[in-house]
């Protein structure tokens, strides 16, 4: 199973990034927490290498008083006071370029991001103070072109989240988990081959339940026949194929039609089967009228 400090840790590892890129993804960390410039900023983290990475991105802002703060058994705290106007934080509502739009949603998600890809299901989601930034991470991602982002409530918070595992491996490309993207694909293969496999031996086993059903019906049908009024009675073609499901108990309506002379369709010994039924029904009303008579046909 793919883990979610994996996904961190490699995310983290990811350089040789723009200056551009650099700010928005530091804006996304803010956005996440509702933090911003001119106030003390105070991000948690469980995540030794998301601590180490906003540090860094916090003090290259101008954030000259930055710190990481561990706390036992509770992870890591980052603490800065970013000026008000801090040097290269972007300040334009959305990005523009598409590494930026990426580099933001990496920052959204390493400050509150959620990330399952179990053989169970695929989940990923990010937190968020309101929706407004819940609904900008949302925009982001349609930009970039991967659907089915979902919004909603999320105790006292937000969260954007998406389930479509295309969507969740497109995302996983464009950040730059290269590693975790082969390991959700050859987690998604398997998946996919044991959900095919289970269904085919679902029908399978169903289809071999309604043969056996219908084949002991069958069976009791001509017993009947057999035990009241004899199987002469029936017409040739109809004895015929009474005579084949007594001596082949087990097999499937295509099967007794091999068995004849001529050979009949799967839909000819159907048919010829409801009038094997129909006989066997009118005896039944007739020993339960007391009264036992030759069906005609």
């Amino acid at each position: 199973m793919l883990r979610l400090e994996n996904v961190i840790s490699e995310l983290c590892s990811v350089k040789d990034l723009r200056p551009c890129c650099v700010s928005w993804e530091l804006r996304g960390f803010l956005d996440a927490w509702g933090e911003g410039p001119g106030r003390p900023v105070r991000v948690r983290t469980d995540f030794a290498p998301v601590a180490r990475r906003l540090y860094g991105l916090l003090r290259g802002a101008g954030a000259d008083d930055a710190k990481v703060l561990r706390r036992k058994g509770r992870g890591f705290t980052v603490t800065a006071h970013l000026p008000a106007s801090p040097g290269g934080l972007p300040e334009a509502a959305l990005p523009t370029s598409r590494c930026c739009r990426t580099s933001y949603v990496r920052g959204c998600f390493l400050a509150r991001g959620y990330l399952n890809l179990s053989g169970r299901g695929y989940h990923w989601e990010i937190k968020t103070p309101g929706i407004r930034q819940a609904e900008r991470v949302r925009e982001v991602l349609e930009s970039l072109g991967l659907p089915g982002v979902r919004v909603g409530r999320w105790q006292n918070g937000w969260v954007a989240y998406l389930k479509d595992a295309d969507s969740i491996a497109g995302w996983l490309r464009l950040a730059g988990a290269h590693d975790t993207l082969l390991g959700f694909e050859d987690t998604r293969a398997k998946r996919e081959m044991r959900n095919k496999v289970t269904r085919r031996v679902n029908y399978e086993t169903a289809n071999v339940d309604r043969i056996v059903a219908a084949a002991v019906r069958q069976t009791a049908d001509i017993q009947l026949i057999r035990d009241t009024v004899g199987l002469s009675s029936l017409p040739p073609r109809l004895r015929a194929l009474a005579e084949a499901r007594l001596d082949q108990p087990a097999a499937s309506l295509a099967e007794l039609g091999q068995l004849l002379d001529p050979p009949l369709s799967k839909g000819g010994v159907s048919y010829r089967m409801r009038q094997i039924a129909a006989w066997a029904d009118r005896l039944r009303q007739e020993r339960t009228g007391r009264t036992l008579r030759r069906p005609t046909m």
